[in-house]
């Protein structure tokens, strides 16, 4: 119950304060038309913010997609708990880098971020890679495995009052089977954020995941980088939980942000947000799987099914059965081996083009009263 309360508390502080917010924010665009933090979160009904994000709309463009068509189910749980199947072994130990993401020409305002004036926005960016060790291993200070050639990027983002760490059983997972994942820690969404966490910065995060990826492109041809030619930059998926997966789909299909490197995306208990400004699934984007907690009360089940119905085609809806908004995502519990599992099928099919990797999805999601792919 406790992380219904804090999303509860932050509701309650969005009513509170937007007024200042936006008179804030007219200050700074009379003074100086400065890039002003943008506003809005959908998930507390009723909750709409009135400023609008500096965000350019990319040009988007239908791709043929692999022809694998979908349909929603209602799932039902049942009296008996199966545990699900042990995920594949990994492939390869992984290593963590930390470096700094910093946006020219964005800026992080008093009192959110910095404690006067303004600053260029920025924020660490971790990654995890496969490495030179043994299978499994999470090594310090490792060096890249360079024998299987480039590897697929995922890039992460994280969820409110949730840091990046938070995820590592999940992130470590990807790597070791064979992908470089990158995670910007988003300037205003921690406990410890200069001036307090800021919900409302969730219209400048895909952004961030963008400026992640065009960081990691950087890495990839410079020839000083530790990363140099290790990406197969066609190779681009984007992943995110609660108000991360909300960034993610905006990334992925919502017109105000449509990023067009990216070619697959993963739907951790995220929504469609109302307050950015574009519109959503206009046309066909990357292939999409979506993943729900029945039990979820912060991101509600009806969120995600309506992102499902909405998407094009290959589309794919992942129920945990009794989950809540953070098991499957964090830690060791009865639906992380599912999560992990189906992700990563799903990510070897449409970003490594391994053509068993369906069969192996439908079989890592299809758990007796644990979870139900369809």
């Amino acid at each position: 119950m406790e992380r219904r309360h804090r999303h509860q508390a932050r509701v309650r502080y969005f009513h509170l304060t937007s007024p200042i917010l936006a008179g804030v924010l007219l200050a700074l665009l009379v003074a100086g038309g400065l890039y002003a933090i943008a506003s809005g979160h959908h998930k507390a009904p009723g909750v709409v913010f009135p400023t609008e994000p500096s965000i350019v709309a990319a040009n988007t463009t239908s791709t043929t997609r692999p022809p694998v068509t979908t349909t929603s189910t209602s799932s039902t749980t049942t009296s008996t708990t199966v545990k699900p199947p042990p995920p594949g072994d990994p492939t390869y130990a992984v290593s963590v880098s930390v470096f700094t993401l910093s946006e020219p020409g964005k800026y992080l305002c008093a009192p959110h971020g910095v404690a006067s004036g303004c600053i260029v926005r920025s924020m660490p960016l971790y990654v995890f890679f496969p490495a030179v060790g043994s299978a499994g291993e999470v090594l310090s200070n490792a060096a890249p495995d360079r024998s299987a050639g480039a590897f697929p990027l995922i890039v992460f983002g994280n969820g409110y009052l949730e840091g990046v760490t938070g995820y590592s059983d999940l992130l470590n997972y990807w790597a070791s089977r064979g992908y470089i994942v990158v995670a910007p820690q988003f300037p205003l969404s921690q406990v410890d954020s200069v001036g307090g966490p800021w919900e409302a910065d969730i219209l400048n995060q895909p952004g961030d995941l963008s400026a992640a990826i065009s960081f990691m492109m950087a890495q990839n041809a410079a020839s000083s980088s530790t990363f140099y030619r290790l990406i197969n930059t066609g190779a681009i998926a984007v992943v995110g939980q609660s108000d991360g997966a909300d960034d993610a789909l905006a990334v992925g299909y919502n017109t105000c942000c449509t990023d067009q490197r990216v070619k697959a995306v993963i739907s951790l208990s995220g929504a469609e947000l109302t307050s950015f400004p574009g519109k959503y699934f206009t046309v066909a984007g990357p292939p999409l799987l979506v993943v729900q907690g029945t039990d979820d009360e912060i991101n509600l089940p009806s969120d995600s099914q309506t992102v499902f119905a909405a998407a094009h085609p290959p589309k794919y809806y992942l129920s945990l059965l009794g989950a809540d908004h953070l098991e499957g995502y964090q830690g060791d519990n009865p639906y992380s081996n599912v999560v992990q599992g189906v992700t990563t099928a799903f990510l070897d099919y449409y970003l490594k083009g391994q053509p068993g990797a369906v069969s192996v999805m439908y079989k890592a999601g299809n758990v007796a009263g644990t979870a139900q792919l369809s």
